[in-house]
């Protein structure tokens, strides 16, 4: 009884080791689908991933792209079902800017509904490219296993400014192999460049974001 009591103890300290080991959740969203307009030109696909990470009371998103030079990210759509989310922190810059639930008239056409929206500074000192390594924030009320696919196919989708200078396109990640569903360059047709935080319409503002510029 006292050995069966004591392989119990080790058995029990051994499990509990291990759970602490065992690294949070964690989801990778890749943008590797051009969903419409040019596709960008510097960077390879994925041109962006969202990797989103448990931790207590909520998650954190870190945000990293591949396009660089003229290009850059201004704006990122999020499905989510269920959930509180809402934004840790007072934000002193609103950027990146955030808002929740009311983001579906912005995103590219036939790929919503959206439920949180992100929007990065289309100024030369503010814009997100790779030139400044990644950006994580955090939002509480939500887990990894609250985003999801829409009844569009996407998870999330961004939008990339700058390709070939004055165009512009969507990449997203719709959970297959890139689809190729943009006109893969400028063309004949511009496509037009939403103003990034006006056009979002935030009213949100905060974060619990920390920058970390790569050396």
């Amino acid at each position: 009884m006292i050995a069966s009591r004591k392989f119990l103890g080790v058995a029990g300290l051994a499990a509990a080791m291990l759970a602490l080991s065992v690294p949070a959740s964690a989801l990778t969203i890749s943008y590797d689908s051009v969903v419409t307009g040019a596709a960008p030109q510097t960077g390879s696909s994925p041109w962006m991933t969202s990797t989103v990470t448990n931790e207590t009371g909520g998650v954190s998103i870190t945000f990293s792209t591949s396009v660089t030079g003229s290009e850059f990210v201004t704006a990122i759509y999020f499905s989510l079902s269920g959930g509180s989310p809402a934004l840790v922190g007072p934000d002193p810059t609103g950027n990146p800017d955030f808002n929740f639930g009311s983001c579906n008239g912005n995103g590219p056409a036939n790929t919503g509904p959206w439920q949180m929206c992100v929007g990065f500074s289309s100024a030369n000192a503010n814009r997100f490219s790779s030139a400044d390594g990644t950006y994580t924030v955090h939002v509480s009320g939500i887990s990894e296993s609250n985003f999801v696919f829409n009844n569009s196919g996407y998870r999330s989708v961004a939008h990339v400014q700058g390709i070939n200078t004055e165009c512009s396109g969507w990449v997203g990640d719709n959970g297959t192999a890139p689809n190729g569903g943009g006109d893969g360059s400028c063309g004949s047709t511009k496509v037009p460049e939403p103003g990034t935080l006006a056009l979002l319409g935030f009213g949100l503002m905060g974060l619990g974001t920390a920058r970390r510029r790569r050396v």
